[in-house]
């Protein structure tokens, strides 16, 4: 078993890993992967045995860790699902890169026994990643299928702003423009997850529009993981109506999609989408240069500073990713991201605010160089 540490210039997480190539990082990514597996199961047979073989495999490896450090273990499947839900990561047999994961991480919402936004990201992570790369793999489907840019942001808008749909407004959806996108996108929704419905009724977020539970041990839960001040929910009774988009694309492309519509509603000049995973936008700045952008709302630093670099990569070319606010100024938020970023990556974190604001913002980041 390789330990992993901090390399200078970043952490690397592109290269396969196979038999003793595992670090610790490539473990948690198996549980987190394990834990979204038992998740998309039926609650009816979610706990039924056997567990999903992702799921056994990672109990196995994080036991072999345990014991070759002289470190307690989980005894079986259900001990460790306990682990996601009472540990931070920082509390697991392992040895972890500093800084690659917040302080209070864990895999489960302890109160919500809800996977967590660092549970979906740490999925995604590495050339094993199965969540945010299933999004873009069914938006890769979707642009084919739209035949056109321009048709592909329509439907990618609609998605957006529709993650979950209660009902449908019949005058709404009678629009030519609005009926023709739903043509191209409905197949993209399903039933909700039957571990959402809550006395018969099923509840939203109004700040993030993703799936809520408004009564936990700790208060309301939603997916975006919205400030309390910020958890507002509508309900519905309307369980045979109501659909969702997958996980990854509620997480992946919907949540970030807020701030996006904010970013560019502030921009001077109209953005033109790039349809590059989970989509790129490229406009001409304030000072009259070619920006390629990207929005993220995620949890985790260092797993998105090494996503933002692969998306740089296949772009050929420099990229700003842009982040709320409130995200940018978060301690440690930034210094984080630099420091998992590969050397060579020319990537720069701005807040949206800072992007959308004409004027120099002051800092020179070195990875867009």
């Amino acid at each position: 078993m390789v330990l992993c540490t901090a390399a200078a210039g970043g952490w690397s997480g592109g290269k396969p890993v196979s038999g003793d190539e595992w670090t610790d990082v490539d473990l948690l990514a198996e549980v987190a992967r394990g834990v979204i597996e038992l998740t998309s199961v039926d609650r009816s047979s979610a706990f039924r045995l056997p567990y999903p073989a992702s799921l056994q495999l990672a109990l196995d490896r994080v036991v072999l860790v345990g014991l070759t450090h002289g470190q307690p273990v989980p005894l079986g499947v259900p001990e460790l699902l306990s682990w996601c839900r009472e540990r931070g990561l920082s509390e697991w047999p392992m040895t972890l890169p500093s800084g690659f994961f917040t302080d209070d991480a864990r895999l489960i919402d302890p109160a919500a026994r809800e996977p967590t936004l660092t549970c979906a990201e740490l999925a995604s992570h590495g050339p094993r990643g199965m969540l945010e790369q299933e999004a873009e793999t069914l938006l890769a489907e979707l642009a084919d299928t739209c035949g056109t840019v321009e048709r592909f942001g329509l439907c990618r808008d609609f998605l957006i702003k529709r993650p979950v749909i209660f009902r449908f407004d019949p005058m709404e959806m009678l629009q030519p423009t609005v009926a023709q996108t739903w043509k191209l996108v409905k197949d993209l929704y399903g039933p909700l997850p039957d571990r959402f419905p809550i006395d018969g009724l099923v509840h939203r977020c109004k700040s993030c529009l993703l799936l809520a539970k408004p009564v936990t041990r700790a208060g309301p839960w939603c997916e975006g993981g919205c400030p309390p001040g910020d958890r507002e929910f509508e309900s519905s009774q309307q369980l045979g109506h109501a659909l969702a988009l997958p996980f990854g694309l509620r997480l992946f492309l919907a949540l970030p999609g807020r701030t996006e519509h904010t970013v560019r509603s502030r921009l001077a000049s109209q953005a033109q989408l790039l349809p590059l995973g989970l989509g790129v936008h490229r406009v001409v700045g304030h000072d009259g240069t070619l920006l390629t952008f990207q929005v993220h709302d995620r949890e985790q630093p260092a797993p998105a500073a090494l996503r933002a670099a692969d998306v740089a990569a296949r772009l050929g070319g420099p990229l700003d990713v842009v982040v709320p606010d409130k995200l940018a100024a978060r301690p440690g938020y930034r210094q984080d991201f630099d420091r998992a970023m590969p050397a060579d990556a020319r990537v720069r974190l701005m807040s949206a605010s800072e992007f959308t604001t004409p004027k120099p913002t002051g800092r020179a980041r070195r990875n867009h160089a």
